[in-house]
Parts: C-alpha cells; sequence; structure tokens
C-alpha cells in the first residue's frame, strides 16, 4: 500500500528538525568547552512508530517510516564519578591544609635547616668546656660568653614561640577570616549553603514550568564540588511525597515522582523534577569507644515560605564558631564579637568548635498543599550538631569530620593532649609548643638548681631576692625579685641581674660530691651532655633534634599521602571531564555526521517530491 501523499515529506522534515537541534546543541558545546563547571550536553530522540496509523491498514503493513521526535535535551555525567570525586576532594584538601600548617612548622623548627635550638644547646656545652679551668671561673669574659650564649638560647626559644603562635593565629583565620581581607572558610562554606540553597528553588521552579536550567545544575554542581572541599558531603537526588486520600477513605503517602492507577499502583514516572539535599557527613565516639556514622542536612530540597505558625524557614543551614562553648556573633561591621588570639589567655586552642545548624526539615505535604504547589517546613528538630575534638583522662566523647579543610585547621588548633588522642593523625601546633615549653622549664630549673648550690652551697629553694637564678620567667619578674615558676618558651630569659653583676656563676664546692671551684660549671655541663626523666630520657640537645625529627616525619607522612589522593583525584577529574567535558575530536565527528544526516534529509525530501511529480504525470 502507497503511504500518504505527504507522510514522508513529514518524515524528512522531522530528522531535519532533530539534525539541525543536533548541530545547535554541538555549537552551545563547542562555545563552552572552556567555561569552568560546563557539561556537555546532548540531544535524546526516539523513533515514531505508531501502532496503528491507518484507519485502512491491515495486520500485514509494517508501520515504518514516520520519522524521529526529539524528546529531551540533557547532560552527560556521571552521579557515581560526581561521588568519588567529592569524596576524593575532602581528603586532598584535608592533606592540602594540614601541609600548609607544617610547613610554618617546619621554616620554624627544622635544625636541618637553620642554627637552631640544637645548635644553640652545642654552644653552651663549648662555652662550660672552656671555664672549666679554676682559674676561668671567675673570668668575666668567660663568663660573659657562657651568658651570651645562654641569651641567644633564650632569644631562640622565644623566637620559635612566636613563630608558632603567629602559626596558630593565621590557622584559626583561615577558618574565621578575622584579620584579613579575605572571608574564612566558615563564611565561604555559608556562601555555598545559601547560593546552593537559591539554586535548588530557581532549578526546581523552572522546571516545573518545562524550561531546561541545565546551566544553573551546571553552577549548583560546581559549589557543591568546592563546598566538598571544605566539610565531607553527601548529595542525594529525591522527589517530594505528598499525603492522598484513596477510594477507601484511608491516608497514604506518594511520591510524585511516580504516576499511580486507581488502584493506587505506580504506574511509571510522571516526569516531575527531583530535589537535591546534601548531608554533612561525620562520626560520633562515645565514652566506651563505640564509634558511628551520622548525618545532619545542611541543605534540604527547593521548600521555602513559612511555618504554620509564620516562622521564615530556608531550605539551607548554617555554621558557626564557638569559643568557650559561646557562639560568635557579629558586630555592627560585620566582624565577629570575639577573636579568638592564639594565646593561652583568651580561648584555648581546644576551645574552637564548629557548630552545624542544618536546614528545616521537610513535611509531608497534604493533597491541598499538592494542588497549589506550596511545599511547607517546620523547624522542630533541627538538632545542631558541634565539633568535639578534645580528649580528657575521663572524657573521651568525639565529633569528628572525615575530612575537609575544616577538620584539618581544629586538628591542628587542638591542645597536646587531643592532638595525640582524638584519632588525628597529625600533632597540633600545641603539642610542639607544649614540648618546646617543657624543653625550656627543663632547662632554665637545671641550670638554676646547679648554680643555687655554687651559691648557697646547697640544693634548695631561698628566700627573697635569690641571688642564683641565671634564667627566669621575664613576665614575671619584678624589680626586686626573679622567678623560675612558670617558665615557658615564650618568657624564659636570661636574668638581669646576671647581666649587670648581681648575680655570677657560683664557685662554693659542691657538698654532695665535690671540693672544686667549678663544680658548679662541671654540674651544668653534665647536665648539658646527660639524659633528663622530664624529657624522656634525652639530653637538651637531642630534645630539639627529636621535635624537629616529628616535624619532618609529619611532613614526610602527609606529603606521600598528599601526592597518592591528589593521584587519584587526578584520575577521577580525567574521568569526569572525559565523560562531562567536551572534546573537539568527538564534537567534530558528530558534526559531520548531523550534517550528512541533514543533506541526506534533504535530498529525501527531493526525491520524494520527485516521486510525487511522477505519479502527479501518470495521472495526468
Amino acid at each position: 500500500m502507497i503511504q500518504a501523499t505527504f507522510s514522508g515529506f513529514n518524515t524528512a522534515l522531522t530528522s531535519l528538525r532533530a539534525n539541525q537541534a543536533q548541530l545547535s546543541i554541538i555549537g552551545q558545546n563547542l562555545s563552552n568547552m572552556n567555561t569552568e563547571g560546563y557539561t556537555r550536553q546532548a540531544l535524546k530522540v526516539n523513533s515514531v512508530n505508531y501502532s496503528n496509523p491507518d484507519f485502512f491498514s491491515d495486520s500485514h503493513n509494517t508501520n515504518i517510516g514516520y520519522g524521529v521526535t526529539m524528546s529531551d535535551v540533557y547532560q552527560i555525567r556521571d552521579q557515581f564519578l560526581d561521588i568519588q570525586y567529592r569524596d576524593q576532594k575532602t581528603k586532598v584538601n584535608y592533606n592540602q591544609s594540614v601541609s600548609d600548617s607544617l610547613n610554618s612548622l617546619d621554616d620554624n623548627l627544622d635544625e636541618t635547616k637553620l642554627e637552631g635550638l640544637s645548635t644553640s644547646f652545642n654552644n653552651i656545652q663549648t662555652a662550660l668546656t672552656n671555664m672549666q679551668d679554676p682559674s676561668k671561673v671567675n673570668d668575666p669574659v668567660y663568663e660573659g660568653e657562657l651568658r651570651s650564649r645562654m641569651n641567644a638560647t633564650a632569644v631562640q626559644f622565644n623566637d620559635a614561640a612566636a613563630r608558632i603562635t603567629t602559626s596558630m593565629k593565621d590557622e584559626y583565620t583561615k577558618l574565621d577570616g578575622s584579620g584579613s581581607s579575605e572571608n574564612g572558610d566558615v563564611d565561604k562554606v555559608n556562601q555555598l549553603l545559601a547560593n546552593i540553597g537559591d539554586l535548588n528553588i530557581k532549578i526546581k521552579r523552572n522546571q516545573l514550568m518545562g524550561n531546561k536550567v541545565l546551566e544553573l545544575q551546571d553552577q549548583r554542581n560546581q559549589m557543591i564540588d568546592e563546598l566538598s572541599g571544605y566539610i565531607p558531603i553527601e548529595v542525594t537526588y529525591y522527589t517530594d511525597k505528598y499525603e492522598y486520600t484513596d477510594t477507601s477513605g484511608h491516608t497514604v503517602t506518594r511520591d510524585r515522582g511516580l504516576n499511580y492507577d486507581a488502584n493506587g499502583n505506580p504506574t511509571g514516572k510522571s516526569g516531575w523534577p527531583t530535589d537535591l539535599k546534601i548531608d554533612l557527613v561525620y562520626s560520633k565516639t562515645d565514652n566506651t569507644g563505640a564509634t558511628t556514622q551520622e548525618k545532619v542536612t545542611l541543605v534540604n530540597g527547593s521548600a521555602f515560605g513559612k511555618t504554620a505558625d509564620g516562622s521564615p524557614i530556608s531550605n539551607y543551614g548554617s555554621i558557626g564558631i564557638k569559643i568557650n562553648g559561646t557562639e560568635l556573633a557579629y558586630d555592627g561591621n560585620g566582624k565577629r564579637n570575639i577573636s579568638y588570639d592564639g594565646s593561652y589567655t583568651n580561648g584555648l586552642p581546644q576551645d574552637v568548635e564548629i557548630v552545624f545548624k542544618p536546614a528545616a526539615n521537610t513535611l509531608t505535604l497534604s493533597t491541598a498543599d499538592m494542588a497549589t504547589g506550596t511545599s511547607l517546613q517546620s523547624a522542630v528538630d533541627r538538632k545542631a550538631v558541634t565539633t568535639d575534638n578534645r580528649v580528657t583522662t575521663s572524657d573521651n566523647t568525639l565529633v569528628r569530620l572525615k575530612g575537609g579543610s575544616i577538620q584539618a585547621h581544629l586538628d591542628m588548633l587542638t591542645d597536646k593532649y587531643s592532638s595525640e588522642n582524638n584519632g588525628s593523625i597529625y600533632r597540633s601546633f600545641d603539642y610542639y609548643m607544649k614540648r618546646l615549653d617543657n624543653l625550656a622549664s627543663t632547662f632554665a630549673t637545671d641550670m638554676n638548681a646547679w648554680n643555687n648550690k655554687g651559691v648557697n652551697g646547697y640544693s634548695g629553694a631561698t628566700t627573697g631576692s635569690k641571688p642564683y637564678m641565671l634564667l627566669v620567667n621575664s613576665d614575671a619578674t619584678t624589680a626586686t625579685a626573679d622567678s623560675e615558676t612558670g617558665i615557658t618558651a615564650a618568657n624564659i630569659a636570661v636574668s638581669q641581674k646576671w647581666v649587670n653583676g648581681t648575680v655570677h656563676i657560683g664557685t662554693s664546692p659542691d657538698p654532695d660530691h665535690g671540693s672544686s671551684s667549678t663544680d658548679t660549671i662541671l654540674n651544668m655541663l653534665s647536665s648539658v651532655e646527660s639524659t633528663h626523666a622530664a624529657l624522656d630520657g634525652k639530653t637538651y640537645s637531642n630534645e630539639m633534634d627529636s621535635i624537629a625529627t616529628y616535624i619532618a616525619n609529619d611532613s614526610y607522612n602527609n606529603k606521600n599521602e598528599l601526592t597518592a589522593n591528589n593521584t587519584v583525584l587526578s584520575s577521577i577529574a580525567t574521568s569526569k571531564d572525559q565523560q562531562a567535558g567536551v572534546s573537539l575530536d568527538e564534537e567534530a565527528a558528530n558534526m559531520m555526521t548531523y550534517v550528512t544526516s541533514y543533506n541526506a534529509a534533504a535530498r529525501l525530501m527531493n526525491a520524494i517530491d520527485e516521486t510525487l511529480q511522477s505519479l502527479l504525470g501518470i495521472a495526468g
């Protein structure tokens, strides 16, 4: 049977339109091949094959040749690769942030790169060795050299402590942004959550009106990728739920993404657009050591508006900074009203926490809500979660993120004990500060104790002016008295009384062993050369070498982990680009294919026209 007269023209016309659309999409792809975050687009087409196109057709007719229909323009994107990429980016950003912090420590304390404290202790040992001769004990030149060496050591302690304190402040600035012209990670995360939540609403509204919003989806995906570098996240796509009263009067929950028959059975997808949810993923360890993986929702679909009581609701949450348990608010100038200063008086490192405040929970919609297209939410059960890096001997509870730059900042800011026991792989600034403090205190206490023996002829503290103290706490020193109580790397100093000649190296014989005026010098020299229980069985110099070795090992291990994670991330990014990126060669090949198909459809129309002309001629 001959087809309807203009059926062939329609078949060719649908081919022309489809191939023209394919060429338009290729042009869109090529024009955006260098656009950051752009995802390659494609046209979905289907063959038209009616089951009964002609009233007079019989069962022997084959129903072919009715053309093509364009059903959808979609993005070529693999959600599995997106998940892999974001999980890996969380790991890479954690290592990168730790690397930046360890590099600052390495520059300040690596004894292999500079003449540091280890060299200073060796210089003190040399000066003490030079004073072993009784004729040199009272020589002001030799005593001046020893004082100069000890002063240089104290200054190096002070400088190292100041540099660590500066690094701690810089680390906090990366969180808060205070004292800099850039936003900190906390403000960046809040901005990303707000923008993603806003895009969720725009995308959903446009999709409900039948508009394609692929470029908006690209923007959202790019922001989600960026967010994954700060905190570990899990992205979920879902469709709305609503309540429906069936024919039996029962209230059931249905999915807007599905069609249902009269009996309430799903019959297929409805085409209702999906929503996007972002959860923060964290681990929670209780005091028994049991660890669970938990989530808190930071972006929740596209719902917006007000609750039944008129309270405003939002589809995204926020994060904030807590110091000493108090969340920091903003003043009238947009600055936080308290700032962690890196000291030990205004907020200890372990007192810096991040609080995650979730988005509102979506309620199931009623049939009436579904009809109006309104999405309602409730602020009920919005439970915030706060990071907890601190471990004590009695409280081992922890709340940790599994990666991201924010967790890296928290790990580097926590206290010495917690950094060794809270699951962190790397040691914090406070860990190294406390080891320096212990070394400075041990060294000063030992030197003062031996000089006390040499001045007073016995071991033990004296009262009053204490005319034996060589190294003191500069913060506690007054005009009349020196103190070695509370000596740290930051405040250790040579006593001013030793500088102005009021205090000297003791020359009284050691009443416990020895009978020479050089006993004090010999005891000090033995102290420099010997191991100390307070330093875990190491000498002063070896303790400093040990600190430098710990930093070097941390840096080396983190560097290896960063390299490995970067390699994996690069591999995933390459796979993503091959899948979602625009390939010039592939698009050029597609262009040739569609141009050829377009020309063939045009020739088909000419062939049909010639056939019709022949038929009309015969009929005439």
